[in-house]
């Protein structure tokens, strides 16, 4: 990959992804939709992963484009998908749930998958997402995965389907919004909208429908997709040992020296070496802004990386629904960090930072990111059309550990905060262009 020299401006970056959702515009007031980051990294601007938006996969002039979201995440759908287990199998799967322990659950059977008239019956399912939260759910998160029997197994394209119930996100629209965020401003970000899920002929809830960063996701989102992918687990910069990351693809290759690379970086240059650092500025202000509590940003577990043949290694956000509320709104976007008994490390992000011509970008990155990817309106707007939509799939929902009424306070709840958050970046954006300096503990001290 190229090394790019940060004393320059409006470096050009090769594509990393980055397409919009389909039906967006049609629902929520999307801005995005023909539009994406600026090309440089021109403080003027804005930085730029070359991550073009597109409503259609390829490009006019005949160059790659990412593709579009695939149409069961499409913001103007609320899906309904229609699982059905053997007695048995759903027995075992509903004791494994129970017992809350990974190392002891398993692949099931699937009698049928339906959505529309979809009907599969060689799928599998299994248990979903941390076990020590399992009991406060109220409810089962399962992946759905196709090519399990068949390898090539697909349902519209894709190899798995999940369903996610986390019992904090009380709004349901924590990833959903979160992610449309992360789309607007050009990253490549898996697509999300809600579904209801029917088990064995009766409703059994409403979910996130969120798509799994897999092969199918690499291969939209970037025009080499044959490159190494990792999902955090930890690691020997934090709490951990070994390697930190999980490969995620590519298994039968056992070499991840790229991976050792990427830890063993330790200055700026050998940083630039590696990690397509504007990509990886653009996704933390991304994080910060929003701000989510628990991915690359704030030193938490929830991302995976992607060697790109072309960009070197590029941050993939995941899991948001630690996002928004959970922080408070005056959250600084520069010194946050995870507690220490929770924090994992995020030595990229402080040794770029650490630099005064990439912490000016990262400034410049989050007055994008407010400005492309957190307009006000917008997100109220979605907020209410979101809102709207699954009211009564919530109000049915026969297992939500919350009541309705807890429910839509956390939607109007949202709707402030993203109100006040923006106006507490501005402020802090405001004290940086009037000249403002670093204090001892990194905060924004007036000239």
């Amino acid at each position: 990959m190229d090394v790019l020299d940060p004393s320059t401006t409006g470096p050009s970056l090769p594509t990393t992804g980055g397409a919009t959702d389909v039906g967006d515009a049609s629902t929520s007031g999307d801005a995005s939709t023909g539009s994406g980051p600026p090309t440089g990294g021109d403080a003027s601007t804005g930085p730029t992963t070359g991550g073009a938006t597109t409503t259609g996969g390829a490009d006019t002039d005949g160059l790659w484009a990412p593709k579009p979201c695939p149409v069961i995440y499409a913001q103007e759908l609320l899906p309904t998908f229609e699982i059905e287990f053997a007695p048995e199998q759903l027995a075992a799967i509903t004791d494994e749930w129970l017992l809350a322990d990974e190392k002891k659950t398993s692949e099931h059977a699937v009698k049928s998958f339906k959505y529309e008239d979809i009907v599969i019956t060689n799928a599998t399912a299994r248990l979903r997402g941390n076990p020590m939260r399992w009991a406060d759910q109220g409810k089962m998160q399962l992946e759905v995965s196709f090519n399990t029997i068949d390898k090539k197994g697909r349902f519209i394209g894709l190899k798995h389907v999940l369903f996610d119930a986390a019992a904090y996100n009380v709004s349901f629209l924590r990833d959903r919004l979160a992610l449309a965020t992360m789309r607007d401003v050009g990253l490549a970000a898996p697509c999300a909208n809600n579904a209801r899920l029917v088990l064995n002929g009766k409703y059994y809830g409403l979910f996130t429908n969120i798509e799994k960063v897999d092969s199918e996701f690499l291969e939209r989102n970037f025009e080499e997709p044959d490159g190494n992918l990792y999902k955090k687990t930890g690691g020997p910069n934090a709490m951990g040992g070994g390697l930190g990351w999980k490969r995620r693809n590519n298994e039968e290759d056992p070499d991840k020296s790229d991976a050792h690379a990427l830890n063993d970086a330790k200055t700026l240059p050998e940083l630039l070496a590696v990690l397509n650092v504007e990509q990886a500025l653009l996704e933390w202000a991304a994080e910060a802004v929003i701000p989510d509590r628990d991915g690359s940003w704030a030193g938490g577990l929830n991302l995976y990386i992607y060697n790109d043949p072309k960009t070197g290694f590029n941050i993939v956000p995941w899991d948001l629904d630690d996002t928004f509320t959970r922080l408070p709104a005056d959250t600084d976007p520069y010194t946050f960090k995870k507690p220490a008994d929770v924090f994992w490390g995020r030595p990229w992000y402080d040794i770029t930072t650490a630099d005064p011509v990439w912490f000016a970008r990262y400034v410049d990155t989050i007055e994008y990111v407010l400005e492309h990817g957190y307009d006000v309106a917008v997100l109220q707007d979605r907020i209410d059309s979101w809102a709207a939509q699954i009211a009564v799939a919530v109000e049915e929902d026969p297992n939500k550990p919350f009541s309705t009424k807890k429910h839509l306070e956390q939607i109007q709840l949202k709707r402030t905060y993203v109100g006040e958050r923006a106006a507490f970046l501005a402020a802090w954006l405001k004290c940086w262009r009037d000249g403002g300096a670093k204090s001892n503990e990194g905060k924004c001290e007036p000239p």
